[in-house]
């Protein structure tokens, strides 16, 4: 299951990262897997990127160890860390590594997965693999492409030929804002397979409904407050995260 390196779009992704789009991806994702861990708990971040999310889980006070293919991601993640009062960097780690690689038995009190499926032939494996790597009532959370809203943000976008493209042929997979094709995933299904894998509790939310067309250049910033309301309102009610472009998974391993 290989990953696209992405320190060949280290600067896009930050860009992105940086504009409305990411920050309403990192405030909804952050907050409640912050919600789901006890105080202190450690933290596997898979697939950590620049450690846009371990950072934000090691300054809540939570022991975090960010795994990433990419050197030059991880590169950028070690230039976050070292921005980081004393006591927070003794609570942060990153590594190379991928989901197939990492140390067999090691587990975690949460173990994050965000932006990473999309990018693989198939989500099936790496849930299960990953599974194996949560404690007993530990956390699982899955942040990946929504396939059921696929066409939806080129229509917003007013490319209307490709729009009717993908939702006539059904396609699961599009060049994202990177330049990458991605793979979506239908989130029941992703949820009923957590559920396989020995999890309840499971939830997931819609993450950007209204907001994946935005251009970040152009954004009124005195609206974001108001807009990740928004998306944070909607995230969980039916019919509007069906439409949104990404989804966050979660469930609890059962004891």
């Amino acid at each position: 299951m290989p990953l696209n390196d992405f320190g060949n779009v280290g600067d896009a992704y930050q860009r992105y990262s940086d504009g409305i789009r990411g920050r309403i991806r990192h405030e909804l994702v952050f907050q409640v897997v912050a919600g789901l861990i006890n105080a202190g708990g450690t933290v596997l971040d898979m697939g950590c990127g620049g450690g846009e999310i371990s950072v934000r889980l090691c300054e809540a006070g939570f022991r975090v160890l960010g795994v990433d293919t990419s050197s030059e991601m991880l590169r950028r993640a070690n230039m976050r860390k070292a921005q980081l009062p004393e006591q927070a960097r003794k609570r942060l780690n990153f590594e190379v590594g991928t989901i197939e690689n990492f140390e067999p038995g090691q587990t975690f009190d949460a173990v994050c997965c965000h932006g990473v499926l999309m990018y693989l032939d198939d989500s099936c494996a790496a849930i299960q693999t990953l599974a194996d790597h949560v404690s007993p009532g530990g956390v699982l959370s899955i942040l990946t492409k929504n396939a059921l809203s696929n066409g939806f943000r080129e229509a917003l976008r007013g490319d209307y030929t490709l729009a009717s493209e993908l939702i006539e042929t059904g396609a699961a997979s599009s060049i994202g804002n990177l330049g990458i094709s991605t793979r979506g995933d239908n989130p029941s299904a992703i949820v009923d397979l957590m559920k396989q894998c020995g999890f309840d509790d499971c939830q997931w939310r819609g993450i950007r409904i209204f907001s994946d067309h935005l251009d970040a250049n152009r954004f009124d910033e005195n609206m974001a407050d108001a807009l990740i309301a928004l998306e944070r309102a909607a995230s969980m009610r039916d019919p509007y995260r069906i439409m949104a472009r990404l989804f966050h998974a979660t469930g609890r391993k059962v004891r």
